[in-house]
């Protein structure tokens, strides 16, 4: 195992107050037991670092106030799927499969997520999302699945590029990385079975009106970016960081990890300060489905602060990040200047925006 720097990550602020949901242990265990009827890892270990992670945790920190049932429940095994493919499959592997073979298989999970199938499939993770698949059809609306299986689609195109820059042993730009980053942490797929989860279905001209969208976007930057930070050093260790904000400044700005630590912190404050003053603009006309949405959008932002400052999947390693032992009261330096980035500069336009 590589030694990884200890980066000294400073308290991030955060005024979304924290959530979790009181049925959390259920949503862990039986998330862990859907999950292993599927994947075997290689070894106890594997399996015994996997779950001492406890990854119900996240879905209880970010769908606090979903009501308990299989929706929920499906939902949050979507997050169980998630870890284990990232785990077995992408970048913590050593000797990972050939690039692409890898990206064959993207194929192959694009379609399974896309359609339903009879096909006793062998590849574990084929016939984990295909059986997720089922869950969401028995539990969503048509149009709910095909938002979250399109949202897949985004997700595997990101991996699929990401595979092709290690090939490459390319570092991404910062406009390509914050433009991949955006799909490349899963976070829409999970946004898109919000309202599954909680029981009503947002209708399509409030989910993808433009302010919407940029809150969107803007909770899938700042979950990427922080866990960014928070997983740096452990994918050192594990030989895989390129598709990191903290490597991506490194090579793009020619920082010091210090000096890059401390620009990927400014970077959320700026996105997190829009963030918060678009989303009081956009309650203050919502109806009370995108308010529940709006809450669910805010809930991600703390939850995974929550959860990845604790759990094991972070901390439990030699020379980790210095973390925080809490959240800080008030942004380091906040700079409420748009980011000079072009593929999420639009963002910023929609502040005082017309709802049209």
């Amino acid at each position: 195992m590589t030694t990884a720097p200890a980066l000294q990550i400073p308290p991030l602020y955060c005024p979304i107050p924290s959530a979790l949901h009181p049925d959390v242990e259920d949503l862990n265990r039986e998330g862990l037991s859907w999950i292993s009827r599927f994947v075997a890892f290689a070894d106890g270990s594997g399996w015994d670092r996997y779950a001492a992670m406890n990854p119900g945790y996240l879905p209880g920190y970010v769908m606090p106030r979903a009501p308990k049932g299989p929706a929920l429940q499906a939902a949050s095994n979507l997050l169980f799927w998630l870890w284990a493919y990232d785990d077995m499959e992408c970048d913590e592997v050593e000797g990972r499969q050939r690039v692409d073979q890898h990206i064959l298989q993207l194929s192959d999970l694009t379609r399974v997520a896309e359609a339903s199938s009879s096909e006793p499939w062998d590849n574990p993770f084929l016939a984990s999302l295909s059986d997720l698949r089922e869950q969401l059809l028995a539990n969503a609306s048509p149009l709910q699945v095909t938002r979250w299986a399109s949202s897949m689609q985004l997700y595997f195109m990101a991996n699929a590029a990401a595979a092709v820059q290690r090939l490459q042993g390319a570092v991404p730009d910062l406009d390509t990385y914050v433009a991949q980053r955006i799909h490349s942490g899963a976070v829409k797929p999970c946004l898109m079975l919000m309202d599954v989860a909680d029981g009503y279905e947002l209708p399509t001209d409030e989910l993808e009106h433009p302010d919407v969208w940029a809150l969107n976007e803007m909770v899938c930057t700042l979950v990427g970016w922080d866990n960014d930070l928070l997983t740096y050093h452990k994918e050192v260790m594990r030989g895989g960081a390129d598709h990191n904000l903290v490597t991506v400044l490194v090579h793009d700005r020619g920082l010091s990890l210090d000096e890059a630590v401390a620009a990927a912190v400014d970077m959320r404050e700026r996105v997190l300060w829009l963030y918060m003053r678009l989303h009081r603009q956009v309650h203050a006309t919502a109806s009370p489905e995108l308010r529940m949405y709006l809450a669910g959008l805010s809930s991600w932002i703390r939850g995974h602060l929550d959860w990845g400052l604790t759990t094991v999947r972070y901390r439990d390693l030699e020379a980790g990040a210095d973390f925080p032992d809490e959240l800080g009261p008030e942004p380091v330096a906040l700079d409420p200047a748009p980011l000079p980035i072009a593929s999420v500069a639009w963002w910023w336009d929609r502040l005082g925006s017309a709802s049209s």
